[in-house]
């Protein structure tokens, strides 16, 4: 199958499915829940020191205040999904992208718990910057979309290209917004290895996510699309 074969079934699988897809819906948010429940399951029902038994090794506490800000944070992103997937979202979601998300956020959270849970050292300067990066993440995706949401009720915007707010700066404040809180997540957890999350998360965006999107915004608007485009930037701000 040729490159640009492949991009187009992304696209049609990704953004031209039609109808509310209630089923898919709920499977993704319930297998996210099932994620969150385990990341305090590890890090505060005993689950990381069972694990290391299974494996017969005996794994050191965490502190106690990393735990909690990253079982927090998970928890909050767990709650922006639920807006994304019942409030803001309208297009589809295929059984293809349900099984695609559901075990890269099982990775990431049983990852992330692993790591804060079993890192002692006490949460400082860099855990606080985690903090503030994570906010800013979070308040940037979901006002994005919030916005658009906003806009796109009103009778006389239907059908329209939205291009004011956040996305007068990027393309997509939405992928941006997941890639600074998440990266946000990774201080908190307090350990650099985490970093590989926020570098998988952009090039995802990169090579797969933004070209996706962008191509099928282009079919859909047609020259609003490539005004716009030809005034923002894809991803991040003056850069890219």
């Amino acid at each position: 199958m040729s490159e640009s074969m492949a991009s187009k079934n992304l696209q049609k699988s990704m953004y031209e499915v039609r109808g509310t897809c209630k089923a898919q819906r709920v499977a993704l948010a319930a297998s996210i829940a099932c994620c969150t429940a385990l990341v305090w399951w590890l890090l505060f029902g005993g689950g990381i020191g069972l694990a290391g038994a299974w494996f017969g090794h005996s794994l050191p506490a965490g502190d106690s205040i990393r735990s909690m800000a990253v079982a927090i944070a998970l928890s909050i992103y767990f709650i922006r999904v639920l807006c994304t997937e019942f409030v803001f979202l309208k297009r589809g979601v295929s059984w293809t992208e349900v099984f695609t998300i559901a075990p890269w956020v099982l990775c990431i959270f049983v990852f992330l718990s692993m790591v804060a849970g079993t890192n002692s050292a006490t949460f400082g300067a860099v855990g606080f910057a985690g903090a503030v990066l994570f906010v800013v993440g979070s308040w940037m995706n979901t006002y994005a979309e919030y916005e658009r949401h906003v806009w796109k009720h009103r009778p006389d915007n239907r059908g329209k290209l939205y291009t004011l707010g956040l996305f007068r700066l990027t393309r997509h404040p939405n992928y941006l917004g997941d890639l600074i809180s998440f990266s946000g997540i990774c201080l908190l957890s307090g350990r650099w290895m985490t970093a590989v999350i926020p570098m998988l998360m952009l090039l995802g965006f990169v090579f797969v996510n933004v070209p996706v999107l962008d191509a099928h915004l282009r079919e859909h608007y047609g020259e609003a699309f490539d005004e716009y485009a030809g005034k923002t930037r894809r991803l991040i701000p003056f850069i890219y």
